[in-house]
C-alpha cells in the first residue's frame, strides 16, 4: 500500500481543537456536577482529559509519522501510554497493591501478580533509560537552538515535577513535622491535577513540532516525484508533436522537398 503525504496544519490548528475539545468536557462536567468539588475528582473531566490527551499524543506520534523520524525513539509513545495508565489508576487495578509499591514483591501477593508488576517495572526502566541515552543530549541541543519540540517537553518535565511534588504533600512532609491546612491541601490538589493537564496539552503540541519536519519532507519529496512525472509527460508529448509535424519522406511533400535538397558533394541539386 503507497502511503500518501500532505503537508500539516499549523500547530495553531491542532492547539485551537485540543483546547475546545477539553473546554467542552469540562463544560459538560461543570453542568452535569453538583459541586466542583467533583470535577477535581477521579473519572471526571480535569483527570479523564489528561488521559486522553496523552492517549492522543501517542497516536498522533504515530499518526503524523514522528515513528519514521527515529525509529529507535519507540519508547516515547510507550512512556505517553504509561502515563496515561497511572492517570486511569491502572497500576492499582489488577493487583491487590501498585505495581510501583515495594510492598506487592515483598508480602504475600499472588506470583502472577508479582509478575506483572516486575514487567511493567522492566519496560519503565527499559524506556527511561533510553529516553537518558537516545533523546537528552538532542533535548539540550534543542534548547541551546531554541527548537520548539525541546521547549514544549521542558515545559511539561517542569509541570510533571511539580505536579508530583504537590501529590500527597501533606503525607510527604507530616514525618518532618510540617503540617498544612485543610484548604492547603485541597487546593494544591486541584493545581496538581490542572497542572497534568496542562502538561499533557504540551506533550501534544511537541508531537506534532516533532513530526512536522518529517511530514513536509514527504510532501516535498512526494511535490518532486509528481512534478518530475508532469515534466516528463510534457517531453513526451513534445517528442510526439515535433515527430508528427517532421516531413514524411513516403509522402508526395516530402518527395518533393527530398529531390530537392542539394547534393553534399557536389552542391547541385541531385536529379
Amino acid at each position: 500500500m503507497k502511503l500518501s503525504y500532505g503537508p500539516m496544519r499549523p500547530p495553531s490548528f491542532y492547539l485551537s481543537w485540543v483546547l475546545a475539545l477539553t473546554l467542552g468536557a469540562l463544560i459538560a462536567d461543570l453542568v452535569l456536577s453538583d459541586s466542583i468539588t467533583q470535577v477535581f475528582k477521579e473519572n471526571h473531566s480535569i483527570e479523564g482529559m489528561s488521559a486522553i490527551l496523552l492517549l492522543v499524543a501517542a497516536g498522533m506520534w504515530f499518526g503524523f509519522g514522528a515513528h519514521r523520524r527515529q525509529p529507535r525513539d519507540w519508547h516515547i509513545p510507550v512512556i505517553l501510554i504509561l502515563m496515561a495508565l497511572r492517570e486511569l489508576d491502572f497500576d492499582k487495578a489488577f493487583t491487590t497493591e501498585g505495581i510501583l509499591q515495594l510492598r506487592l514483591y515483598s508480602g504475600a501477593a499472588p506470583l502472577w501478580e508479582k509478575a506483572i508488576g516486575a514487567f511493567f517495572v522492566l519496560l519503565i526502566l527499559i524506556c527511561g533509560l533510553r529516553l537518558a541515552w537516545f533523546n537528552l543530549p538532542r533535548w539540550f541541543r534543542g534548547l541551546r537552538r531554541g527548537d520548539p519540540t525541546s521547549w514544549l517537553v521542558g515545559a511539561s518535565s517542569v509541570l510533571l515535577i511539580v505536579a508530583k511534588s504537590l501529590d500527597g504533600i501533606d503525607r510527604k512532609l507530616a514525618p518532618f513535622g510540617i503540617s498544612f491546612s485543610r484548604d492547603f491541601v485541597t487546593q494544591s490538589g486541584r493545581f496538581e491535577e490542572l497542572m497534568e493537564m496542562v502538561m499533557a496539552i504540551l506533550l501534544i503540541q511537541a508531537v506534532i513540532y516533532y513530526a512536522r519536519p518529517v511530514r513536509d519532507l514527504g510532501a516535498q519529496r512526494s511535490g518532486q516525484a509528481d512534478r518530475g512525472k508532469f515534466s516528463a509527460r510534457r517531453i513526451t508529448r513534445s517528442t510526439a508533436a515535433l515527430v508528427g509535424s517532421a516531413p514524411d519522406s513516403a509522402s508526395p511533400t516530402g518527395t518533393q522537398l527530398a529531390s530537392s535538397a542539394s547534393s553534399p558533394a557536389t552542391g547541385k541539386p541531385s536529379r
